[in-house]
């Protein structure tokens, strides 16, 4: 993980772990997953992937767009403790 010029974590490649978020990896038994990180790969930076995570003021209606744009990832491990 690296830190940009202004602060903010982020990759310059896809870590091992991750892969292509849905929506429904965001939420569990109808709660946001609070707290979770999550990735979302810029459109205008080459390979910079923005480190995020989870909030209240996070909607679907934020998230899809990038979602449907295949831009946004999760880690598959934060994933296993639902199953």
């Amino acid at each position: 993980m690296k830190t940009d010029e202004n602060g903010f974590l982020y990759y310059d490649k896809l870590p091992d772990g991750y892969r292509l978020a849905t929506i429904n990896d965001f939420h569990f038994q109808g709660k946001k997953k609070l707290g979770m990180a999550f990735l979302i790969k810029w459109e205008t930076k080459e390979n910079y992937y923005e480190v995020c995570k989870v909030s209240e003021k996070l909607t679907g209606n934020w998230l899809v767009p990038f979602i449907k744009a295949g831009r946004v990832f999760c880690n598959i491990n934060s994933l296993k403790n639902e199953q």
